[in-house]
């Protein structure tokens, strides 16, 4: 006859990263980044930042065109110190959204999407704002980040 042991679920707390009584948990920097910047693509209203000016042709693209998307998850650093992150988000906004409105909306659901995902603490969330992109141009994206026309 064999003995059986059972093993206990870890409760969540128990998992929170940076040190715990089971050992250590470190969430990478860049995969903190690649989640708030999903996060952030699920608001309709935001997308990816102008990217800068190219310096050459690429593909059908024309040099020192500024580049943005609604469709595109937005450029964002992620600085993780332990238990906590603090995020960098650029971003379009589609016009006429109001700014505020979006960034406020980005703000809150990254950081909930980001603590429900990691179980970091969102600290701060810095918003930089670099260009506005007509409705029409940028496609149309619902309330759940799907594409829609």
């Amino acid at each position: 006859m064999s003995s059986h042991q059972t093993t206990a679920p870890i409760p969540a707390t128990a998992a929170r990263p940076g040190r715990t009584d089971l050992g250590r948990i470190d969430i990478g920097e860049n995969v903190v980044a690649k989640l708030a910047a999903r996060a952030a693509a699920e608001i309709p209203e935001a997308g990816s930042a102008a990217s800068g000016r190219l310096g050459r042709a690429i593909g059908r693209r024309t040099p020192g065109v500024r580049r943005t998307s609604l469709d595109v998850a937005p450029r964002t650093v992620a600085r993780v110190d332990g238990a906590t992150a603090r995020l960098y988000l650029a971003i379009s906004v589609r016009w006429p959204a109001p700014i505020p409105r979006v960034c406020a909306a980005v703000r809150r659901h990254v950081a909930q999407r980001v603590t429900e995902l990691t179980g970091l603490e969102v600290t701060d969330i810095d918003i930089e704002v670099t260009d506005l992109v007509r409705g029409a141009g940028g496609g149309m994206r619902s309330e759940d980040g799907e594409n829609v026309g």
